[in-house]
């Protein structure tokens, strides 16, 4: 019953101010929650590594750094290694913590896109789309990872658009160990209490499980038909 009805509020992009549930439910999911939570924190190493093994079944590659420095290296490694020339990427705490406009100046990198200060409107939008469609590389933050399946999940704001995982051949997401959840079941928890919480929706979140995998009419994957070709993750350990 919850998961068809979080689905039928995600359709109707219900945006109103008042309870969506009642205060029994509300109490309810916030335990359940805040039980999550105590588990996460008790299986963080275990569900990373989850994560880490079912993403890399699907030819995704995880790096797990312990520090802003070596995520850094990480992320050079694999700029480095492909000649990547153009980048395209959100502007979030976690990435302006790791500095990385510095890496992109001393590599001589090029970014395509500064972060919006004000929410797009629809010719924002379109600009969105130019500079993602010549990047070569996008690089995303990620709200949450789904370890049982090696699955991102990428909320949409202004600061965090669609087409930077979706356009460059290349994508790379960096997130924290504790935003990786044990399952699309927490997911959904958190989700609702979020709604509850800010009686509001996000206008699109993305489920992303490895790279674009397209099979011809023989079963033949090809790689990168319908989006990136490549998808690295970066872990950084939550301190």
């Amino acid at each position: 019953m919850e998961r068809s009805h979080i689905l039928s509020l995600l359709r109707m992009g219900n945006t109103k101010k008042t309870p969506l549930f009642k205060k029994k439910k509300r109490e309810e999911l916030r335990t359940r929650w805040q039980d999550i939570e105590k588990q996460r924190a008790r299986h963080m190493e275990e569900l990373v590594q989850t994560f880490k093994r079912e993403c890399e079944l699907l030819t995704g590659k995880v790096y797990i750094a312990q520090t802003n420095d070596e995520s850094s290296k990480f992320l050079s490694a694999i700029i480095q290694k492909a000649g990547i020339n153009r980048i395209i990427k959100w502007d979030t705490p976690l990435l302006r913590q790791l500095e990385i406009d510095n890496l992109f100046d001393s590599l001589g990198i090029q970014n395509m896109l500064l972060a919006e200060k004000e929410p797009p409107n629809e010719v924002k939008r379109k600009d969105y789309t130019g500079p993602a469609s010549i990047a070569e590389l996008g690089i995303s933050g990620a709200d949450y990872g789904l370890a049982d399946t090696g699955t991102l999940v990428l909320r949409t704001s202004p600061t965090q658009d669609r087409v930077t995982s979706l356009l460059p051949p290349i994508h790379v997401a960096i997130m924290e160990s504790k935003c990786v959840l044990s399952s699309s079941d927490d997911l959904i928890v958190k989700l609702m209490v979020d709604i509850e919480e800010a009686a509001d929706l996000d206008s699109c979140i993305t489920l992303i499980t490895g790279p674009s995998l397209t099979a011809d009419i023989e079963l033949n994957l090809v790689l990168g038909i319908h989006g990136p070709r490549e998808l690295h993750v970066i872990i950084l350990e939550s301190n």
